[in-house]
């Protein structure tokens, strides 16, 4: 008896011993990554760096007249979450009468069903892992995400390199402005005013994340005081962290305060106003003075509160005598969430069917972009970088891949778009998972167990729903070769440098 005690007690000790060591070593492990990535990390090279700033020193004046131009962006509203994409509970007076004065596109597209990587397509021109941002989204650094994504070796910054929008308006003498949600990362050297914008109003993150704290040019002018630690959030504005945060409730409104005075600053040079609001992302918060007032339900009334946001600023272009100078574009990150709409279409946010990706998309330029026209012709955020440059007259960096398309000639004169291939991007994954050319998409496999297969599907005519290789074998394989070489090519090359 005591001979097996002395065993047991033995074979204890050394298990024990052995755990010990384990628990010893991953933390060491954990200490020595959390100190590599803390104090050597690195997202550039120094030439890569250089050919960005010889770029933008090289940049011209834009041209005379340039246009000024606005970008109204907002957070995981549906295609269907608009009355004039069709919706009947929520009402979109607003942005119903800019897409009567302008441009309506049925077939629009973010270039990611999630939001950090659509907003760097935005304002790049490049698609998804070009930018680090293929991972998902980013989150606070003192996050237990955020702290993770640094351990996985997974950008949670736009690398210093990138080219913005921001960037390349502001070297050729416009007057750049951000209000609202960055959420391209939140360390110094990583924020918009060194991403081009010489004033920033807003918040760094998604509003359900930890802490949600307001800035003016990087300065905490409202801090988060709620309780919390690095594993909070707040999905359910019925459910909330508690007590000391910002207001969410004024949020829409003191970011339309903010952008109205910018365009009442404006001096004669071209302006370009980048305002990405913080909703209808979840938790949702409507104004005190009209919640409960839509059909539509809480959502309907966040949604609202938009539409008055977007008609304050288009009623201020007016009253300035802005309009027919200014390109407004107003658009959606990804496609619905929770309470929102996908309309006819199949999918949400987060996968890359059309409810995922394709969104709202209005283009008001009265004199220009002729008033009550509909396009159904196929396109993406990424077309905004090329497309507002060429409009400048300024010349797209020839250091990189710029995966969008001008599509100027489109928008103001109605020309036929050539066909191109379109591709999406799943939220876990570098290459695309989907390809649309024409009415015709296809996707790399499902994820249904036992049938992880190619689907191809016919837009035009169904939302998604039958697979349809067996009627189209030599288009089915067509597509799938046109992704299979565009997967090569982006894990070949996922930074689209051009040497």
């Amino acid at each position: 008896m005591d001979f097996t005690l002395r065993i047991a007690r033995t074979a204890a000790l050394i298990i024990g011993a052995l755990v010990l060591a384990l628990l010893c070593m991953g933390v060491l492990g954990l200490t020595a990554r959390h100190l590599q990535v803390t104090l050597f990390d690195t997202d550039v090279k120094a030439e890569r760096l250089a050919q960005k700033q010889d770029y933008l020193a090289a940049v011209p004046a834009a041209v005379e007249n340039a246009p000024n131009v606005v970008v109204i962006f907002f957070d995981d509203l549906g295609w269907g979450d608009l009355s004039a994409y069709g919706n009947r509970l929520i009402r979109t007076p607003q942005m119903d009468q800019a897409a009567a004065d302008g441009l309506q596109m049925t077939d629009f597209y973010a270039a990611s069903p999630v939001c950090t990587p659509s907003r760097a397509a935005l304002l790049t021109g490049r698609y998804p892992p070009r930018t680090g941002t293929d991972r998902h989204v980013f989150f606070p650094e003192d996050s237990f995400v955020g702290w993770g994504r640094r351990m996985l070796g997974w950008p949670n910054r736009l690398p210093k390199d990138e080219i913005t929008l921001a960037d390349v308006l502001g070297a050729a003498g416009y007057r750049t402005g951000m209000i609202g949600k960055w959420h391209l990362g939140g360390q110094a050297g990583h924020m918009p005013n060194e991403f081009g914008f010489d004033s920033w109003y807003g918040v760094l993150w998604s509003n359900d994340m930890f802490p949600l704290h307001l800035y003016r040019d990087g300065e905490i002018i409202q801090e988060d005081k709620r309780p919390g630690g690095w594993m909070s959030a707040e999905w359910d504005e019925q459910k909330p962290l508690g007590p000391g945060g910002i207001d969410q409730t004024t949020l829409t409104q003191s970011y339309t305060d903010e952008a109205v005075a910018f365009l009442e600053a404006s001096s004669g040079a071209p302006f370009f106003l980048y305002l990405a609001h913080t909703f209808p992302h979840v938790p949702h918060y409507p104004s005190r003075d009209h919640a409960g007032t839509s059909d539509g339900g809480t959502y309907g009334d966040v949604v609202e509160d938009l539409d008055r946001s977007t008609g304050a600023i288009l009623a201020a272009l007016d009253r300035l005598g802005l309009s027919e100078n200014t390109l407004v574009v107003i658009t959606s990150d990804n496609g619905a969430d929770y309470n929102g709409s996908a309309g006819s279409l199949r999918g949400r946010k987060q996968q890359i069917l059309e409810g995922g990706q394709r969104v709202p998309m209005i283009v008001r330029w009265p004199g220009t972009v002729e008033a009550g026209r509909t396009s159904g012709a196929p396109a993406m955020n990424v077309d905004l970088f090329p497309t507002i440059l060429s409009l400048a007259g300024l010349p797209l960096p020839q250091d990189r891949i710029i995966d969008g398309k001008d599509i100027s000639d489109h928008l103001t004169d109605g020309q036929v778009l050539a066909e191109r291939a379109l591709f999406y991007f799943p939220v876990l994954s570098t290459p695309p998972g989907g390809i649309r050319k024409g009415d015709f998409k296809y996707l790399f496999n499902t994820g249904k167990q036992g049938r992880d297969r190619g689907h191809l599907s016919r837009l035009d005519l169904d939302a998604e729903a039958h697979e349809l290789s067996a009627r189209h074998l030599a288009l089915a394989a067509e597509l799938a070769a046109e992704l299979d070489d565009k997967r090569a090519e982006i894990e070949a090359n996922p930074r689209g440098w051009i040497e």
